[in-house]
């Protein structure tokens, strides 16, 4: 399958800060088959076949007690530009921004809402190596925000995303998907009163071949399945899986085109 390179505004790499990462690559090579490759600093990069998928390091400094999470990065030509135009709609930057010599530079946000996420300005163009939309690759990038409106005001003035709202959407609920072009990337999902005091956050999806052998496996290498499998109509079966460190992930079988 040709590599997709994420134009400017899409999620561009995804990343897992675990407090056990031996721990947590273990159960990502049994569930997923994925490799690790050594980069330096105790940071791997995650490859599937020729391609890679994203990274897994250690817990940033004064975030031991958070436990272990997933985030997203999402591409912009310029950093600083983004920053600023964030600051002034609303958007909160967490940390200074860092750099990675050779690779790029990037940030760590928080939307109005309070959703994190992270830009990252690349120092050369992307060679089309990160795996998107493949089996046992990523394949939705999703938040969940009280105020799907407001989000869209957000991330459509940030990245120039467009938004549709979903047919599939369960009865009284609404989900809005994003895209840039003719490609989407991922959606927003509506959250109510049933959430309690979970705060806005975004969500990583897998796409899978067979929900059921991933399961199986995620029990087997010491995970759990905190959300059972359902069907999603229109999308598929949907289920979300915790490492033995507790970073989350939904998996998704898509149904036949």
């Amino acid at each position: 399958m040709p590599r997709h390179v994420p134009p400017p505004g899409a999620p561009c790499w995804f990343e897992l800060a675990s407090s056990d990462p031996p721990r947590s690559l273990a159960f990502l090579q049994a569930v997923f088959g994925w490799q690790a490759e050594a980069v330096g600093g105790g940071y791997h990069f995650l490859r599937h076949g020729e391609g890679l998928v994203g990274g897994l390091g250690g817990l940033p400094p004064g975030a031991e007690g958070v436990g272990s999470y997933w985030g997203v990065y999402f591409a912009t030509r310029d950093l600083d530009a983004s920053l600023a135009r964030a600051f002034l709609i609303g958007g909160r930057m967490l940390a200074d921004p860092f750099e990675v010599p050779g690779h790029g530079r990037g940030a760590l946000l928080a939307d109005p809402a309070g959703a994190l996420f992270s830009l990252w300005q690349p120092a050369v163009a992307d060679d089309g190596e990160l795996r998107l939309f493949e089996d046992d690759c990523f394949g939705w990038v999703e938040l969940a925000t009280p105020d799907v409106a407001a989000a869209q005001g957000f991330y459509g003035e940030l990245f120039g995303w467009r938004f549709s709202d979903s047919t599939h959407a369960p009865p009284g609920s609404r989900y809005s998907e994003y895209a840039l072009g003719d490609t989407h990337y991922g959606g927003f999902l509506q959250m109510d009163a049933s959430w309690g005091d979970t705060p806005a956050h975004w969500s990583l999806y897998v796409v899978v071949p067979d929900l059921d052998t991933r399961l199986a496996s995620a029990a087997a290498a010491g995970g759990s399945v905190v959300v059972p499998a359902f069907d999603a109509p229109g999308v598929g079966r949907i289920a979300r899986i915790e490492d033995p460190t507790g970073a989350g992930l939904y998996l998704v079988q898509l149904a036949a085109a």
